[in-house]
């Protein structure tokens, strides 16, 4: 596809229960009526894996288990019962959806329901899974164990994958399904199961000394029944602090494996591969939580990754430490496209959910709408051409809307998904893959600030970013350019940085290790975290006039949060994706002082003294779209935007607001125009921008 266009592909997940079994279509038509365009993709969101574990046939008509008709059994949604599907019910599903042009996938998580008490809900759940005779399969935590490993082996020895992939090509193949797609338990591990504290059963200890050739302590290889945290938990105490680099890789190299295999798998017959992120994680997260390496995914041959980048869902529906995580789920899309340029990347859009009882829609409309606008211009720069970092978006889920909220989405995805810009107006941010892989000991010996955890801080503060770039690609990168964390590159991309003359040159660092560029000399700025026990640093080139005092002023400031007691190494990890990771402490100051100096950095052609998001896009010579956001969701906010040469037109380009946007005099007043004719007069350089609470309003800005 291509991304610079205003193309963009849509995947449906839903349960089955948004159809209708009782029509003679299975309600195919009057889905497709209600949703008033034909969807690239529909993933029918079966939940269990047992449909794949327990298929054996067609030849006989058997009534579907309730927790495939609907997730998690769930009783009913919005607007019917649950109804009791069958097989072949099913497959006249699968068959009649592809009629109408529209992809179908298996869409399973990796539970034991079971042994999910913590569930959303209970309704109508398996009496007898398979799993109950397979409880080798279960992910071993150092608190107990629940949910499906599919890294792990039989009693025999024999991999669950081998298995899986077979029972797949005939269940595939038996319901006409194009191919699997995958959420928890698949990718990655269910339950929670950061690999901090899990799975250091028998069976996975055993693959890792197998791997690796490490030679583990004779206490620490006898075999430990699942039930024996004590036991559990020394293994894991061992492992993660003697040898994490080694464990996270192993699981790397382990998903690479499990990933390949389906994958070929199913490609050898026809089928296709989707799978959802490791839980909301950008590409480090993912690696240190979880051992998940999304570029080895795609080269194991995943045809496209789901973000799970539905911030208003996430924080709406399920408890952790109440972070609103915008700017964290905003940017993950684009950090992920930077590490995997090629593969196909389809961004969450949450919208409701009948079993975990939360509906984004009718309760956070603007929260969707602005991560519509929002994933949908985050752009990455290859060669000289800037393009979409999505693909497109997966609505999450699709059962129980009514036409009207399909047509209030598909509006905002054509507003979202316009032509892409010819040139963006905030720094581009330069990525290197080594905020992955040589980050990795940096982090696990200081816990200081990683690539995303920079880039999205400095968001909060009024700091955004929409676009990136390889470093490879940074002959054809011009305008300022921010590499978070350069003390970590290797010396040729340090190199490469340093040669760099397009624009200025905007680092952060260790203060301890490097507080300038190799052979570039003294920067033209220096700034150092005065409070924080480990000391970052900003430096800067190339730089035009600035008012450093501005900038410098916030320095020393902080909030008298904690810092990190102790040696990092040995800091307690987040129980789960739900709260964010551990990170040494910036003092306040000092990223309010980065923020500032990022912010002063945006081309002057289009400017505001707030600090409300602003992006800036170029559409051509006297062309500007900007993106104005606004952080506080229980009031409407106003945003004075400037301009260095004089206004000809303003277009809102958003639903709100309605009327034309008020333009202003050079003494800040509000011009009253006195016609149609007369909206802005001549030499206009400023205007007022309305944004709805919590939302984002696009305008249209064209220059004299």
């Amino acid at each position: 596809m291509d991304r610079t266009g205003n193309e963009y592909e849509i995947l449906i997940w839903t349960p089955i229960i948004g159809f209708d079994m009782d029509k003679s279509d299975r309600g195919v038509d009057e889905y497709y009526t209600e949703l008033g365009f034909t969807p690239d993709k529909i993933s029918l969101f079966l939940f269990a894996p047992d449909i794949i574990h327990q298929h054996e046939d067609m030849a006989t008509e058997q009534t579907l288990r309730p927790d495939y008709c609907n997730y998690y059994g769930n009783i009913r949604n919005e607007k019917r019962a649950i109804q009791p599907w069958t097989n072949h019910k099913l497959r006249e599903l699968c068959n009649n959806i592809i009629s109408k042009g529209t992809e179908v996938y298996a869409g399973v998580m990796g539970v034991y329901i079971n042994a999910d008490h913590d569930s959303p809900t209970f309704y109508n759940s398996a009496s007898h899974e398979w799993l109950d005779d397979h409880k080798e399969l279960l992910t071993v935590r150092t608190d107990g164990a629940d949910c499906l490993n599919v890294l792990k082996r039989f009693k025999d020895g024999t991999y669950y994958e081998d298995f899986l992939l077979e029972k797949l090509k005939v269940m595939l193949v038996d319901y006409g399904m194009t191919g699997l797609h995958t959420a928890d338990g698949f990718c990655p591990v269910t339950g929670n199961a950061c690999i901090y504290r899990s799975d250091y059963s028998n069976d996975m200890v055993d693959q890792f000394v197998m791997h690796t050739g490490i030679v583990l302590p004779e206490a620490l290889l006898e075999p430990i029944e699942d039930t024996n945290l004590e036991g559990l938990q020394r293994r894991a105490d061992y492992i993660w602090n003697r040898l994490r680099r080694e464990w996270i890789e192993f699981y790397a190299w382990r998903w690479s494996a499990f990933w390949k295999k389906i994958s070929d798998g199913l490609h050898a017959i026809g089928k296709k591969v989707m799978t959802n992120n490791a839980w909301c994680s950008e590409p480090f997260e993912a690696y240190y939580r979880f051992g998940i390496d999304y570029k080895k995914f795609y080269e194991a041959g995943v045809d496209c990754v789901v973000t799970e980048s539905q911030a208003a869902a996430v924080n709406s529906s399920i408890e952790g430490d109440n972070k609103y995580r915008l700017h964290q789920y905003m940017t993950m899309p684009m950090l992920m496209r930077a590490f995997a340029p090629e593969g196909k990347m389809l961004c969450i859009t949450g919208v409701k959910d009948s079993t975990e009882e939360w509906n984004a829609l009718e309760h956070l409309p603007s929260a969707v709408e602005r991560e519509i606008y929002t994933v949908s211009n985050m752009y990455i720069q290859q060669g000289k051409q800037i393009e979409r970092c999505t693909d497109g978006l997966t609505v999450c889920l699709g059962d129980g809307i009514t036409a009207d909220e399909w047509k209030w989405q598909h509006d905002r995805w054509d507003i979202g998904f316009a032509k892409a810009p010819e040139e963006i107006l905030t720094p581009t941010l330069i990525w290197s893959d080594s905020a992955v892989y040589d980050f990795l000991d940096e982090y696990i010996k200081t816990r200081r600030w990683s690539f995303h955890k920079t880039v999205y801080e400095l968001a909060e503060l009024g700091a955004q970013f929409a676009c990136i770039s390889r470093i490879e690609n940074l002959a054809n990168v011009t305008g300022a350019i921010f590499i978070p964390n350069v003390d970590i590159l290797p010396e040729v991309e340090l190199a490469a940085i340093a040669a760099y003359s397009g624009g200025p040159i905007l680092c952060t660092a260790a203060a301890d290790r490097l507080q300038a560029l190799p052979g570039k000399g003294k920067p033209d700025v220096y700034f150092e975290d005065p409070v924080a026990d480990f000391k970052l640093c900003m430096f800067a080139y190339n730089m035009p006039s600035f008012d450093y005092a501005k900038v410098l002023k916030p320095l020393g400031k902080d909030d008298n949060r904690p810092y990190i007691v102790g040696e990092p190494r040995y800091a307690a990890e987040a129980p789960s994706f739900l709260w964010c990771m551990t990170f040494q402490k910036a003092s306040t100051g000092f990223a309010a002082a980065c923020a500032l100096l990022v912010r002063g950095l945006y081309n002057d052609e289009i400017y505001t003294d707030s600090t409300s998001m602003m992006i800036p896009l170029v559409y051509g010579p006297d062309s500007i779209r900007i993106l104005v956001g606004n952080e506080n969701r229980l009031q409407y906010f106003k945003t004075i935007v400037k301009t260095r040469r004089a206004v000809k037109d303003i277009i809102n380009r958003s639903k709100f607001p309605a009327l034309p946007a008020k333009v202003l005099d050079n003494n800040g007043g509000i011009i009253v125009p006195k016609s149609e004719d007369t909206l802005i007069p001549d030499d206009v350089h400023g205007f007022i921008v309305k944004t709805i609470p919590g939302g984002l309003t696009i305008l249209d800005i064209e220059l004299k």
